[in-house]
Formats: C-alpha cells, structure tokens, sequence
C-alpha cells in the first residue's frame, strides 16, 4: 500500500489516506514523472508544495506540487494534486549565463543542482574535457545534460528519492513475465515500427560541398526500409549525430506493451523476460516506460518495453 506525505508551504505534514485515484507515468526521455492523485475533499485548505510518497519504507516518489484542485459537484467531493519529480526544479529553472574550462562534476553539482533543493549524486568526479558554455535561456536541467552527456555520455536520471544519476536510466533489476512462473499479466503487444528506421544518412563534411560521407543502418538497408536524412557537419553538428540519428532509429523501431495487475514502479531501465511466449526478440529487452494507476481494489501497470529492432540474418 502506498503511503502519501505533503508538506505545506508553512512546514505542515499531511498523511491522507484512501486515495479516490492514483496514476504515475515514467518515461526514460521524459526528465520528470509525474503523479496525479485524487482523495476525498480535505477539511483545510492548506496550499501544498512537496510530496512524498512510501512503499514500505522505500521512497518510490518525491517532487513539487504543480496544481491543487478542490473539486465538489453532485457526484464528487474531492481534492486533486497534480505533482512532478524533482527534475522539475531542474526543468523550470534557467542557469545564469556562464562559461566553464574543464568543469568537474562536483562543480556543476555545486552550482547547478544542490540549489534546486537536491542533495546528493550518484557519479564520480569526472571532468569535461574543453569549454561548456551555458547561454541565456538555458535551464539547469539543460546545463547538467549538456555536461554530463560529455562527461559520463549518459542523459542524466533523477531517481525516486532526488538523486541525481549521472549513468542515466540503470537498473540491476530483472522482470520476468510468466502466467505461470513469473509476474502475470493480462495482454502483451508487439509492435515492429518500420517506420521509426533511419537507413541513410548522407552527410556533408570537411571542405566537401556535397552530402556525399555515407552512414548507414545495414540492418534497415537489408529489409528494404529507405528513410533517408541529410547532415551539414560543416555547419558545426558532428558526424557522430548521424549514429546518434540511426541508433535512435532503430531504439524506436521495436517496442512491446504488457499491462499487469500489480504495481511496478521505479523499474526504469529493468531487464525483461518474456518466458510463454514466442516473440520476434526476446533478448536485450528493458523497461523503458511506466504507466501506473490505481483506483479502490484495482492496480494497473502498463510497461512500455524496447531493446532494439529485429534483424535479418545475411
């Protein structure tokens, strides 16, 4: 059973139970959850601004309150709480112009996360190598992106409990669904998305003022997918954002749904098995999305599971 914790603007905890509803959504390119829960109408009208929320004694959500709703009609009588993860801080925070030589990780830590009330990282004390410049209009969230996409080549994770994770979306947690032996569930949905495959991308690089530096999906190539981009490296991208353009490509291009009784939260990044049936790829897979709900006597969780694209044998 999930329990809730708000904290009120003038320090005030508040532990209501029952929830009406509850849902939360994670997604791997998504920086913040978000929960949105409803209860019965609170007596008070005491302005929230923090949640927390426990299972067990795990912290499995901790963010900002977005909107606080009281919502009476005949046939409701309830408050609505509309939250996100502290990646929020992150997100609706802009940087104060600056520029870096050589930043380390306890510097942007220091100056760009621990004021946004986080307080603590997982990470080592790597150092970017070159300059990193933070313009105008850059936010905090951007800025630790841009930094540790350098440094640790990972877009950073915030976790459950505020942590900042500078190795991105990990886990060491394996899910194995069985109607069997494993964790039940009710449907499974696979989608091989063609369309979502990048088989060329033809760049323009050096003093050449021709798309003619060739990169290629040989996997895409070979199932008769012609999707074609074009790249000016001259212009400043680097040749590495047209493997970055291909392997987003073929990421996307295969994903499994499985909705399941039971709650499954945090599980980001999981390994996932599929042990009763036979699937186009049953190897390689993880959670890469969660949509979590619950209503009174009734959990729901929908994952959204990727791990590449099939590939055709020579």
């Amino acid at each position: 059973m999930l329990k809730f914790e708000f904290k009120g603007v003038n320090g005030e905890l508040i532990a209501p139970q029952n929830p009406v509803y509850i849902v939360i959504n994670q997604d791997e390119n998504i920086p913040a959850d978000d929960l949105t829960v409803a209860f019965p109408l609170f007596d008070n009208n005491t302005e929230l601004c923090e949640v927390t929320i426990y299972d067990e004694n795990e912290v499995v959500f901790r963010g900002i309150v977005d909107e606080q709703q009281n919502i009476v009609s005949s046939s409701r009588r309830i408050t609505k709480i509309a939250a996100r993860s502290m990646a929020a801080m992150l997100l609706d925070n802009e940087c104060m112009p600056v520029s870096y030589s050589y930043p380390s990780t306890s510097v942007i830590f220091d100056r760009h996360i621990k004021p946004n009330c986080i307080d603590s990282y997982i990470g080592e004390e790597r150092v970017m190598e070159g300059n990193l410049k933070i313009p105008k209009g850059t936010t905090e969230w951007q800025a630790v992106t841009a930094f540790s996409l350098e440094a640790y080549g990972a877009v950073p994770r915030i976790e459950a409990e505020g942590t900042v994770n500078f190795y991105g979306v990990k886990s060491n947690s394996k899910l194995v669904f069985s109607n069997t032996d494993g964790i039940k569930y009710n449907s499974i949905k696979e989608n091989n998305k063609r369309c979502k495959l990048i088989s060329r991308v033809l760049a323009k690089a050096g003093s050449s003022s021709r798309y003619d530096t060739v990169i290629a999906d040989k996997n895409a190539v070979k199932r008769n997918v012609r999707r074609e981009r074009y790249l000016d490296s001259t212009a400043g991208a680097s040749l590495r954002v047209a493997d970055t353009m291909i392997e987003n490509g073929e990421k996307s291009s295969y994903e499994i749904t499985v909705n399941a009784n039971e709650r499954l939260i945090n599980v980001l990044g999981a390994a996932v098995v599929f042990k009763d049936r036979e699937l186009m790829k049953n190897e390689g897979l993880y959670v890469s999305g969660i949509y979590y709900q619950s209503t009174p006597g009734k959990e729901e969780t929908i994952l959204t599971v990727k791990g590449g694209t099939v590939n055709v044998d020579t």
